[in-house]
């Protein structure tokens, strides 16, 4: 491998890690095997009870620095203490469990230099696990990503980005009362004031974890991913209603309740009309049952009277009340 060349622009990459010393090692060897070499890695460990310190130190590169946090502070103000440390002209940050592919920071800073835009992201593969002997990706999965992407419904740049130094700056820190969201509102924010680009090709890979987990965060997700976007100023109440009533609808899967499995069968052998009449009904249902609520909790948010953690807790609570109250029968 050649050499870090210091007359080409410092990159810093934060990974923020807890608890994941057994994924830890190809984390950080997917970032110190870029072929671009002129980068710092700054690993920092949230408050880990297991053996990250010990893998950390068995890895030699001058280039990568380890701070651990005396107490856990939960990603966002993980990712803040990072990037407070990092020097470089362009930033970004990766996760434990997943992987840069090896011309990734490099095709990045390329897209970046040639100018544009001030931020780039690219597409990436899915995966669930590693083999054993060569530590590879088993069976990648290409995640095409949308190019402009809809921020105003959904996360979609994905977890492959770079960004100027003037992006940092002007955008600040990652909002720490956002956790699960933190991302998605700091990309919000961006898109505002930023020009944003994207590269079609898969350069990361992905951790797919167990369905399971999403299911089981299912309304805490969808609650949290609405009011980033209501935060923003990307929906209006009724809008934020509307949002919350079309996710429960197209989710029945995660729902697992019998009137949406119903609801799946007919919408397969059924005639079209039949199929948009039981989505009508549904819909005026759920939108009744969640207005009062939502719409309450909104307004508290708007006068400070509830924090974003509070407002996702009761959106979904509410949530799950209303697709059980709706749809279990």
């Amino acid at each position: 491998m050649t050499e870090s060349n210091p007359e080409e622009p410092l990159v810093s990459v934060v990974l923020p890690t807890h608890n994941r010393a057994h994924l830890l090692n190809y984390a950080v060897e997917s970032v110190l095997q870029q072929t671009y070499r002129h980068l710092e890695l700054i690993v920092v460990d949230d408050c880990s009870k297991d053996k990250t310190h010990a893998v950390v130190e068995g890895i030699s590169d001058p280039r990568l620095r380890y701070v651990r946090n005396d107490v856990n502070l939960k990603l966002p103000r993980t990712l803040n203490k990072g990037f407070g440390l990092a020097g470089g002209d362009f930033l970004t940050w990766t996760s434990d469990d997943n992987l840069f592919v090896d011309t990734a920071i490099e095709k990045m800073v390329t897209r970046l230099q040639e100018g544009g835009c001030d931020f780039v992201f690219a597409d990436y593969f899915d995966f669930t696990d590693l083999d054993d002997i060569t530590g590879k990706p088993v069976n990648p999965s290409h995640e095409k990503l949308p190019f402009p992407p809809v921020l105003n419904e959904v996360n979609r740049i994905g977890a492959c980005f770079l960004y100027s130094r003037e992006v940092y700056e002007a955008i600040g820190d990652y909002d720490p009362e956002l956790f699960l969201v933190e991302d998605y509102d700091y990309f919000i924010r961006i898109s505002k004031r930023f020009s944003i680009c994207h590269i079609s090709e898969p350069l990361y890979y992905f951790r797919r974890f167990d369905e399971s987990l999403f299911c089981s965060r299912f309304h805490e997700i969808k609650a949290a991913d609405m009011l980033v976007r209501y935060k923003n100023g990307l929906l209006s109440k009724e809008q934020a209603i509307e949002a919350l009533v079309a996710t429960i609808l197209s989710n029945k899967a995660g729902l697992k309740n019998p009137f949406l499995r119903a609801f799946s069968r007919i919408s397969e052998r059924s005639h079209w009309r039949l199929q948009a009449a039981y989505r009508r009904l549904a819909k005026r249902q759920l939108s009744r049952s969640l207005r009062h609520e939502v719409v309450s909790i909104l307004e508290g948010y708007d006068s400070g009277a509830v924090a974003f953690a509070e407002a996702k807790d009761r959106t979904s609570e509410s949530i799950r009340q209303v697709a059980q109250l709706a749809f279990s029968r």
